[in-house]
């Protein structure tokens, strides 16, 4: 939903005389690297990835589902898009480069930018920064806190709760 120069200019005009507004978001990330609708793809990795016990210089490419609830045929709510690299030599963790575009609801055509580091091997309580947004989160910021809601070993498969805590115009 992109907006014109004149209405983003008059919302910028009006920001100081504008109240910082809190918002909390919750739903599910589904992480499909196997089967027909798979949302993850190895897009490239380092000379040492295959020798690195932590895969370090694997990267993909996301577009993964976004729901209300755990199951993959709750109520859609977006897709997260970007980037996932292992970028730590000693220990499972992930950059990651993120935008959670909102299809449906009150924040259709709104995103949420999230950019760092995930230590994906604890399960729960891992926090990244919102580093930035679009639409109705335009000049957002917070922290995103994510859990391991469920893995499948044998797929590589997961679903990871999000939890959003936003401030934003």
């Amino acid at each position: 939903m992109a907006e014109s120069l004149k209405t983003v200019d008059e919302w910028f005009e009006k920001l100081d005389q504008s109240k910082e507004i809190n918002t909390k978001l919750h739903f599910y990330y589904h992480d499909t690297l196997t089967g027909d609708k798979r949302t993850i793809w190895k897009v490239a990795e380092s000379d040492i990835t295959c020798k690195s016990p932590t895969s370090f210089g694997l990267i993909y490419m996301v577009d993964n589902l976004l729901t209300a609830g755990p199951e993959p045929d709750s109520q859609v709510v977006g897709r997260a898009q970007g980037t996932a690299g292992f970028a730590d030599l000693h220990n499972i963790a992930l950059q990651m480069g993120l935008n959670f575009l909102f299809t449906e609801g009150k924040y259709k055509g709104s995103t949420i930018s999230v950019l760092g580091r995930n230590p994906v091997a604890e399960e729960t309580c891992r926090e990244l920064p919102i580093v930035g947004g679009t639409g109705v989160f335009r000049m957002a910021r917070g922290a995103v806190i994510t859990s391991t809601y469920s893995f499948d070993k044998s797929t590589s498969n997961g679903i990871i709760e999000f939890t959003f805590y936003i401030t934003h115009y």
